[in-house]
């Protein structure tokens, strides 16, 4: 989508030009010049101006920079360059320095299209760049590819994207430096004694994948912040089978995990001061001979006993044993992300994102970088009533506590596998991951990123 043009000629450019005023380049100035075009004039967020043969250009796109400066209206200036339908060349150096990242940023979002099964793709638009230091815009662009991966890896149906080629994704970022891969296969988790993430995976035909990766950027700090993702390729609800309503669109019942693995592709190629890690328990849940029941129970890696009560709710099954290996592993700090209940979308529809802690002060750090990535993130309670509704006669937890309260409950069943001296949030995406007339949204990639810079 990005295209670096290293030599600009004013004469002889063609595209679409998107340039910033006000602003001391002298690239500007040209422009400005050779149109007769009073920059002072700009009085909205932005202008399109017809080169009325003046100039080669398709057209320019003058953005209004004064209305950058309240990060709560910057998407309103972007409104005039969203639809374009040609290349574009965008002249870096007429913005101001601290807009570079945001503008790259959101202009490789805003064109955003999935057309991986679209015959007819379309003109693929390539966004050209040009300017003398362009270390921030090409961090922005590092932002909006990672939040691309992850809409991407979302809206991928599930005949084109199984635990087996999920972890083949993941294995590709052991191209990036400082960061190393590991997949565990159904073996290996047997040995780990995994049978809540395994009871999800009896009823598939697809083997399941525990994929951790690991990045170290800061070698001097004992600090590991593991970002734990509900990787449940597709959804039927097992025996307890979702309705015909309700079934479309669980493609996306992988969001944390593709959210996790977004996150870290930025966090790595950025070259973030601080050591991270990814945990997800990559299955589906099907029904099938071998297939899991409700009465059925299980036994976690951490070796709590679980009674099965739904199995449709089961990305609980699979976080529980990915929260323990991170744990394992040294995680020092835990963030889960999920698309774990529909409870949080009755409480917060489809904006707001629902957050637990076991934390404050975690929570506050977290919260604090969902502000700067204005991403909506709600603090929501774990209370007595909610643990209680998960006791069990027969075994030491129940994996659901029925319908009113769902989402703190399914945040309660959690808690259970978290040490209580490790700072653990849990973010519950099931209403902001997907929206039904756009798809895939990449929440909350910025925001993790947002934390380590």
């Amino acid at each position: 989508m990005f295209k670096e043009q290293k030599q600009y000629d004013l004469s002889q450019e063609e595209k679409i030009i998107i340039l910033g005023s006000p602003s001391d380049s002298k690239l500007a100035a040209a422009i400005f010049t050779a149109l007769d075009y009073d920059p002072e004039s700009l009085e909205g967020a932005f202008e399109c101006l017809n080169p009325l043969k003046k100039l080669k250009a398709k057209a320019l796109i003058v953005l209004n920079t004064e209305k950058f400066d309240d990060i709560s209206t910057v998407d309103e200036p972007f409104k005039g360059i969203q639809n374009l339908k040609n290349d574009a060349l965008v002249l870096v150096d007429t913005f101001k320095e601290t807009h570079h990242s945001l503008l790259a940023e959101k202009l490789g979002v805003h064109h955003y299209k999935f057309t991986e099964f679209k015959t007819d793709k379309g003109a693929l638009k390539t966004i050209h760049y040009h300017g003398n230091d362009l270390t921030a815009f090409n961090q922005g662009i590092i932002l909006s590819e990672a939040i691309n991966f992850t809409r991407d890896l979302v809206n991928r149906p599930y005949n084109a994207l199984n635990a087996e080629k999920l972890a083949d994704i993941a294995l590709t970022f052991a191209d990036i430096d400082n960061v190393t891969v590991k997949v565990l296969e159904k073996a290996d988790c047997e040995t780990m004694g995994m049978g809540a993430f395994l009871g999800v995976n009896k009823g598939s035909k697809d083997a399941p994948k525990l994929i951790h990766i690991t990045y170290k950027g800061d070698a001097g700090s004992q600090e590991n912040t593991a970002l734990v993702g509900k990787g449940v390729m597709y959804d039927t609800g097992g025996y307890s089978l979702k309705g015909v309503q309700s079934m479309p669109t669980m493609k996306m019942d992988m969001g944390g995990a593709a959210t996790v693995l977004g996150a870290m592709r930025a966090i790595a190629n950025l070259r973030l001061n601080a050591n991270v890690s990814v945990v997800i328990a990559a299955t589906d849940n099907k029904i099938g001979d071998d297939a899991i029941v409700p009465d059925d129970v299980l036994v976690s890696a951490q070796g709590t006993t679980i009674e099965i009560i739904s199995t449709d709710a089961e990305g609980r099954l699979t976080l529980a044993d990915a929260l323990w290996y991170a744990q394992k592993e040294g995680a020092t700090r835990m963030i889960d992300v999920a698309t774990l209940t529909g409870a949080v979308v009755a409480a917060l529809g489809d904006e707001y994102v629902g957050a637990f802690t076991n934390n404050e002060t975690f929570y506050q750090a977290l919260g604090a970088s969902a502000k700067i990535s204005r991403e909506h993130v709600w603090l929501l309670p774990i209370g007595n009533a909610h643990r209680k509704s998960i006791e069990s006669q027969v075994a030491d937890l129940k994996n659901s506590g029925g319908r009113l309260g769902g989402a703190s409950i399914a945040a309660a069943f959690l808690d259970n596998f978290v040490n209580k001296e490790i700072p653990w949030v849990h973010l519950d995406i099931a209403g902001t991951a997907y929206k039904k007339e756009s798809g895939a949204t990449g929440v909350m990639v910025k925001t993790l990123t947002n934390l380590f810079n």
